[in-house]
């Protein structure tokens, strides 16, 4: 009797629950959707959310950026080809200073899109091409003795571009009267330094050429942030150029960090080596990609939708605080640690080798801001491959 009884108060226990639960209101129960529901006592997986316009950042990045940053690169090649050929038809200090300048200005412009390493400028590998450092100056020199050489091929990365320039017009212990009377005496000389200046100009017209075609499915690919989606190959392209050339090979690499247990300093291995000026060139990255994760404007200063206005609208936070805010504060700090710091580099780091460790810590910390933080809160995976254990 006593457990037919027992049995029933338990069965009109969950009865009663079931019958709760069952005349619970359903619906969307989220204050965040769109269509949320006060009076909703039970979710039932309807929420409905508002979607980024990923489209729009897109766009903006791309007519407001992308392409006036690739024009500007462009005719800076144009300007530096032509400063090229009036140099090799008469070497003589002024046409050489002159040269110098527009070479700076062509390699400032650069750093505005460097990180832009996706879509045409990846299937030619732009970057490895244009400012590899640094250079090998053995395979310069036996070249131009030789008479020979060839761009097209992957070994020849390292004795072209900018930094091959850096070399040959800013020869270390020679003063720019030798220099002139180098490339007076030396024809193969000559047509090597006009061979690199074609190259990177004709770099940039396949790239500038292709991307007119290229615009539509790079703006027009926005319904996901899987790998291979724009936001995707933007991400990891900016990610992969901030970690591995900017942080890595404009700092790291010559003050010693990786240079396995003697973390010996490499200045040897910094940017421009030989023209004695690095650091406006490692700002001018800096500032390029601060820029762009703000959808800033490359021709002027307005500012539209970019990566920042995509972070506060996912809600994401860093130890408290809007991860976009972390990110700009950390840029700044880069860039003001930046400042203290004087050229040559490459003395810099052994004179003044704290402060040059102090910048470092700060681009440092930025690594994981935008490369873990920021790809998490966006749902994007990071593709390329990490060797040195950050």
């Amino acid at each position: 009797m006593k457990n037919s009884t027992t049995l029933f108060r338990t069965s009109l226990i969950i009865t009663l629950l079931f019958s709760f639960f069952s005349c619970q209101k359903k619906g969307c129960t989220d204050p965040n959707a769109l269509n949320y529901d006060i009076s909703a006592q039970k979710d039932d997986n309807s929420c409905i959310y508002e979607q980024f316009d990923k489209q729009a950042l897109l766009l903006n990045l791309n007519d407001n950026y992308i392409i006036p940053a690739f024009s500007a690169y462009q005719t800076a090649t144009i300007d530096l080809d032509e400063k090229v050929e009036l140099f090799t038809q008469n070497p003589n200090d002024s046409s050489l200073i002159t040269l110098r300048n527009y070479w700076s200005d062509a390699l400032l412009k650069w750093q505005d899109i460097a990180f832009l390493n996706f879509g045409p400028s990846e299937y030619i590998l732009l970057t490895n091409q244009t400012n590899t450092f640094p250079a090998d100056t053995m395979l310069i020199d036996s070249s131009i003795f030789n008479g020979s050489w060839n761009f097209s091929s992957t070994n020849s990365f390292d004795a072209k571009g900018f930094q091959a320039m850096d070399y040959l017009l800013n020869k270390r212990g020679q003063s720019d009267n030798q220099i002139c009377q180098y490339f007076s005496s030396s024809v193969n000389a000559k047509q090597y330094l006009k061979d690199i200046s074609t190259d990177l100009k004709s770099n940039i017209d396949y790239v500038v050429n292709e991307w007119t075609s290229y615009t539509n499915d790079f703006t027009s690919d926005y319904e996901t942030n899987s790998d291979g989606s724009a936001v995707s190959n933007v991400i990891n392209a900016l990610c992969q150029h901030y970690e591995f050339y900017v942080r890595r090979g404009k700092v790291g690499l010559p003050l010693g960090k990786f240079n396995g247990f003697s973390q010996q300093e490499m200045p040897e291995l910094v940017e421009c080596y030989h023209y004695g000026q690095s650091l406006p060139f490692a700002k001018r990255s800096v500032s390029s990609i601060q820029n762009f994760i703000n959808g800033n404007s490359y021709a002027s200063s307005s500012e539209g939708i970019g990566f920042d206005d995509y972070i506060d609208f996912v809600n994401a936070e860093y130890n408290g605080e809007d991860l976009s805010s972390t990110i700009n504060n950390k840029f700044q700090l880069i860039s003001d640690h930046l400042d203290l710091l004087n050229d040559p580099f490459s003395e810099e780091i052994i004179n003044n080798k704290q402060n040059v460790e102090n910048a470092y810590e700060h681009m440092q910390q930025l690594v994981p801001l935008v490369k873990v933080d920021m790809t998490s809160a966006l749902g994007v995976l990071i593709t390329y491959q990490d060797n040195d254990g950050d």
